[in-house]
This record gives C-alpha cells, sequence and structure tokens, in this order.
C-alpha cells in the first residue's frame, strides 16, 4: 500500500508494508504478511510464537499467565541492567504506551523489547523485535504493530478466534490446543476438551489434484474412526464453494 503525504507543498510516498491478521490463543496482532509463523506454543498458560522473514526472524512474541498485574518499570528497569551487566551496547528504555521495555544493540540485531499486561485473561505480553544489521529502526513500525495487539475477553458464547497458517475459524474457548500440524500442503490444529470427550479438528489440504481420486463426499466418509458409522450426508453451495456434511455415530453413544 502506497500512501502519499502532502507537507507545505512537498509530496513525499512512503510505502507501508500489507499486513495481516493473526490470531492466537486469545492474542490478536497485525504483522507484514511477509513475516512467517515459523515457531509456536500449544500451551494457553506460557508460551511463544515467532515469525520470520526470508532471512531471518522478526519477532518474538512471549506470553504468560500471571497472578497480579506485574510493575512494568520496573521489569524494563531490571532489564536494561541485565543488558548493562552482559556488556550489551547502548541499552536504553522504550516506551510506547502502554507498552514499556528496552532497546538495545545485540551482536547482529538491534533488538527492542516490550512488555504490557492485559487483565481481562490476565496476560502478561512480551514483544522482541529484531532488526537486522545495516537496516534502519523504526519505533513508527514498532508503534504500529504494538497498537495493533489485543487480548480478546471472553465471550458470551464461550468461542474463540484463531487465524493463522491459512486458517480463520472458532472453536470452544475451554479447549486447548493438542496438536498442530503445519506443513505447506497441510495444516490442521486438533483442539481438545480437558476431560477428553470432545475433538475439535479444522484442516486445510493443498496439492488436490495430487491425492484425491475419488469423489469428495465419498473421501469424507473415509475419515471417520473405523468405530463409527455414517448415518447421513448433505451437500450445499455457499458462496462458490461446495461444503459436505457427514453425521456417523457410534454403538454404544458417546
Amino acid at each position: 500500500a502506497w500512501i502519499i503525504c502532502f507537507c507545505h507543498g512537498l509530496s513525499i510516498l512512503v510505502r507501508f508494508n500489507e499486513m495481516k491478521a493473526i490470531a492466537w490463543n486469545a492474542i490478536n496482532l497485525e504483522l507484514p504478511d511477509e513475516w512467517e509463523l515459523l515457531q509456536f506454543s500449544k500451551s494457553a498458560d506460557n508460551g511463544k510464537i515467532a515469525f520470520a522473514d526470508r532471512y531471518q526472524f522478526r519477532l518474538e512474541l512471549d506470553w504468560s499467565t500471571v497472578s497480579a498485574p506485574p510493575d512494568l518499570d520496573r521489569m524494563a528497569s531490571d532489564y536494561k541492567s541485565k543488558l548493562a551487566e552482559e556488556g550489551t551496547k547502548d541499552a536504553k528504555i522504550a516506551v510506547h504506551l502502554p507498552w514499556k521495555g528496552v532497546s538495545a544493540q545485540e551482536e547482529d540485531n538491534y533488538i527492542s523489547r516490550y512488555v504490557n499486561y492485559f487483565p481481562s485473561r490476565s496476560l502478561m505480553l512480551e514483544l522482541v523485535f529484531l532488526w537486522p544489521d545495516g537496516e534502519k529502526v523504526s519505533p513508527a513500525f514498532e508503534g504500529k504493530i504494538l497498537d495493533s495487539i489485543s487480548v480478546a475477553p471472553y465471550q458470551e458464547d464461550s468461542q474463540q478466534h484463531w487465524k493463522a497458517f491459512g486458517l480463520d475459524f472458532d472453536v470452544k474457548d475451554d479447549h486447548y490446543l493438542h496438536e498442530l500440524i503445519a506443513e505447506p500442503a497441510k495444516t490442521q490444529f486438533m483442539f481438545r476438551s480437558t476431560d477428553r470427550r470432545e475433538i475439535e479438528t479444522i484442516a486445510r489440504r493443498g496439492m488436490v489434484p495430487e491425492w484425491l481420486d475419488i469423489p469428495v463426499d465419498q473421501w469424507l466418509a473415509k475419515q471417520g474412526p473405523k468405530e463409527y458409522e455414517g448415518t447421513s450426508q448433505a451437500a450445499r453451495t455457499e458462496n462458490d464453494h461446495q461444503n459436505y456434511l457427514l453425521v456417523a455415530r457410534r454403538e454404544p453413544t458417546v
């Protein structure tokens, strides 16, 4: 996207990266479209996701569940002191309210590390920007990403939104991410209830002509566990897409 800015008769052409939305573990943010999700954690309480461009990692987002709001100023000051003790150059406090943090030169990367607390889910988020050697640091760009971050509160319908790896879907909020396959032609999320009685699986399959050699309804009928027997199937067209539904049951029912 291009934006033309006018100032005192001068026009300045500014290029902004195309952005994409990510929703993960109730955390929402927008990142450059060319940044890919390469590392992820399944835990809802403590974990991280990390993004990279074609050359190196550019962003790491860590989350942790805390029992009380943290002292963000103290955390930033302690981290600055730690960097100084380690001999890191030019460590200084970085602020983009309500985010607090530190920026510094670390070996081949200039880093900016920010922290913030979101009371809706008692989550503390830590965001680390990695700027490659030779690339100009842009606080405005960092601020744009920080401003895009939010944590979704618990919804009345008990659903949680996820958007990643080309999939956009809702699952039950109390289901945890049990398994994730992220391959070029196969992405599959599996969520389970804590009592293990419910499973939700959302998948995206690519390179369809290479492996799908039977009609979709027949393929769908083969996907259920062998102890289940199909009781009904239906098909409908929606937004020019052909959708198939299979209902299956087993004895004894569960």
